[in-house]
């Protein structure tokens, strides 16, 4: 069985600032440093990762704003729960603005944006080969959003991508494939775009999506141990 063992963050919680912050609670809440209910002050914080309060308090922010924490008066932050039944909870709000996204985008993306993408998963689909850093999954996603013409829909979508990205930046380490969608997909949800088909560009995000958040539910039950536990 692979190790359970999660590996630490690869960047520099003193030069990183706020997203360091975010990604090393992140981190310590998938290794089970801390469960629901621990409390942790911005004194406690400050010294952990060794930046100053501006940070702290900016990363506390998007993680209550996201549900991760609860912020309360001269007590810090209070983690709540979070394992895979709570990743399901925000695979299922990204879908429902993606799913939307993607709806809006359709017929609005210039060939010269979507080309690329199409020329790069039919690479991967042809060689089995693999999306290094997700780089062409999170372009396709932020096109997507982009393409939508909605400000507050983009800037939720990527709020809530920065905190998918974060996971399996964590986790991709522990080899359990999290995230790892097939070309197929991607190209499914290109090929709706292209033809300006919003049905079948939603229908085919849907999929994607409902498809992602098994693999990452999955990859965080075994993570920590025994499977899929909410």
């Amino acid at each position: 069985m692979p190790s359970t063992r999660l590996p630490q963050p690869s960047v520099s919680p003193r030069s990183g600032g706020k997203r360091a912050v975010v990604r090393g609670l992140l981190a310590g809440l998938l290794r089970g440093e801390w469960e629901g209910g621990a409390r942790l002050t911005e004194a406690e914080a400050v010294a952990k990762f060794g930046v100053s309060r501006t940070p702290v308090r900016e990363a506390l922010l998007e993680l209550q704003g996201l549900g991760f924490v609860e912020l309360r008066r001269n007590c810090g932050a209070v983690f709540l729960p979070f394992g895979p039944g709570e990743l399901r909870e925000i695979y299922a709000v990204r879908s429902l603005l993606e799913v939307e996204a993607a709806r809006l985008a359709a017929g609005k993306v210039a060939p010269a944006a979507f080309e690329p993408l199409v020329a790069s998963f039919s690479k991967i689909r042809e060689s089995g080969g693999v999306d290094p850093g997700w780089e062409h999954d999170r372009a396709l996603h932020r096109m997507v959003a982009e393409a939508s013409g909605n400000r507050r829909l983009c800037a939720e979508i990527s709020r809530y991508g920065d905190v998918v990205q974060t996971v399996r930046e964590i986790v991709g380490g522990q080899d359990y494939g999290i995230h790892e969608t097939t070309a197929d997909e991607h190209l499914e949800i290109l090929s709706a775009l292209a033809r300006g088909d919003a049905d079948a560009a939603a229908e085919a995000m849907r999929h994607h999506l409902a498809q992602a958040s098994g693999s990452a539910v999955d990859a965080v039950g075994r993570m920590r141990g025994g499977g899929d536990r909410d």
